[in-house]
């Protein structure tokens, strides 16, 4: 469990470039879709991310992410630091922000304070042109607004959770719930659900694909607490 080697290549190649280096990352369960054949017009699930450490070495970060193994990593983040004030969290609770990572460094939206029981929406969606990735961070029973960000970025063609601990961070304490994941591609792919790939653990439920192989769901992903 270390390192990007249970990632598949299309979320390893862009996490490689597009990640501050840091040589102690270690890695939780996750699951991946993708390279898709076609490409990805809309992706959204709902995560419930369980109590983050009270206590936490290093930094955790839980996130769904999108790219296409080369270029920018669209990821909204939920983040346990050692102080999480900085987006007005107490212990046991995250930050969260939509952010983008590339050649660029990383650009972030305003962050959001998170609990345990949260359902957290996180919904990446292409502007009608094709060219702009809209991310909106919203608590899915009560609507309110957490981070977004928006950004020019390219085709993505996978999807994937990481839970990712760098500088010898604590991990995780509980375990992170995805529900109605949903992602939509432009084109049909009867295969992109051969490509999911899951590690550490994770299990999911549901697979499914609407008639004309463009709309993808997952009802369920379970990604355990890390050992």
């Amino acid at each position: 469990m270390h390192h990007h080697t249970l990632l598949l290549p299309f979320l390893l190649a862009a996490l490689t470039s597009a990640k501050p280096t840091k040589r102690d990352d270690t890695w939780g369960g996750a699951l991946s879709l993708g390279p898709t054949t076609s490409h990805i017009i809309h992706a959204i699930t709902t995560l419930v991310p369980g109590a983050a450490p009270s206590s936490q070495n290093g930094e955790l970060f839980l996130w769904p992410g999108m790219s296409n193994g080369t270029g920018d990593l669209i990821q909204t983040t939920l983040e346990s630091w050692p102080d999480n004030s900085w987006c007005g969290a107490t212990p046991g609770q995250w930050c969260v922000r939509a952010s983008l990572f590339g050649s660029f460094g990383q650009l972030d939206g305003q962050a959001g304070v998170v609990g345990e029981e949260d359902q957290v929406r996180i919904e990446y969606s292409r502007s009608a042109d094709g060219l702009v990735w809209i991310q909106n961070v919203t608590n899915a029973v009560t609507g309110a607004y957490l981070s977004s960000f928006s950004h020019e970025s390219g085709p993505m063609t996978g999807w994937g959770t990481g839970t990712e601990c760098d500088d010898d961070c604590s991990g995780t304490v509980s375990a992170q719930t995805y529900k109605n994941t949903t992602i939509t591609l432009a084109s049909s792919d009867t295969a992109f659900g051969d490509t999911l790939g899951v590690s550490g653990g994770t299990t999911y439920s549901g697979l499914s694909v609407s008639a004309d192989g463009t709309v993808w769901h997952i009802d369920s992903i379970s990604v355990p607490a890390m050992d």
